[in-house]
């Protein structure tokens, strides 16, 4: 073998041999920085779930969800009212709070929607006077205060319960109407005929 055979044998070892070894030198640092990364991201997880947990109140019942409902369902989920239940305590929602948000979620033109507001949200006058209806964001923390097991929050949160008086809420009509009062057998036909007069005011 000459010189130059011998030489180019031996370049042909070493360069062999280094990438072999600078290959593995660099798979190990990968490994390395691969398992730095995970541990990282473990240690700093906990830390990174509290800030958020701190950084995001609790929706609650006294603090938030009350005052929607005092501004838009009470009205008529009040006891002796047109509701089928009462939404005036926590002891009365916390039954419901599933379908409150089943019913409040539904599509602006589903006729089952709560609260009953039929106005187009894009069309037209927008604001009108005792608008009960709810915006994204009050739906928004309905749903959450559901899934989050609907919490009753800190009693001393609640506001004061303001029920109407019984007065006329959008001002006094012109003429109220009032039909007679009759009294009928429990077990009689449907009555078919004149009821006297009308009473008006």
């Amino acid at each position: 073998m000459t010189r130059a055979s011998r030489f180019q044998a031996f370049r042909f070892v070493f360069e062999r041999e280094y990438t072999v070894k600078a290959a593995e030198h660099l798979k190990m640092l990968s490994l390395v920085e691969v398992l730095g990364l995970v541990v990282a991201a473990v240690l700093a997880a906990p830390a990174a779930a509290a800030a958020q947990a701190g950084s995001q109140e609790q929706v609650t019942f006294t603090k938030d969800i009350a005052p929607i409902f005092q501004r838009s369902c009470i009205s008529c989920h009040r006891p002796g009212s047109i509701a089928p239940m009462s939404l005036l305590t926590y002891e009365d929602v916390r039954p419901w709070a599933r379908s409150i948000k089943q019913k409040t979620s539904r599509a602006p033109d589903d006729p089952d929607r709560m609260p009953p507001w039929y106005i187009e949200k894009n069309v037209g006058i927008q604001k009108f006077k005792d608008d009960p209806s709810l915006t994204k964001e009050e739906i928004a923390l309905i749903a959450a205060w559901a899934d989050n097991g609907a919490p009753r929050g800190n009693p001393a949160d609640m506001p004061d319960i303001q029920l109407a008086d019984g007065a006329w809420t959008i001002g006094i009509p012109d003429l109220i109407v009032s039909s007679p009062q009759m009294t009928l057998p429990g077990v009689a036909p449907d009555f078919y005929g004149r009821i006297g007069p009308a009473k008006t005011t």
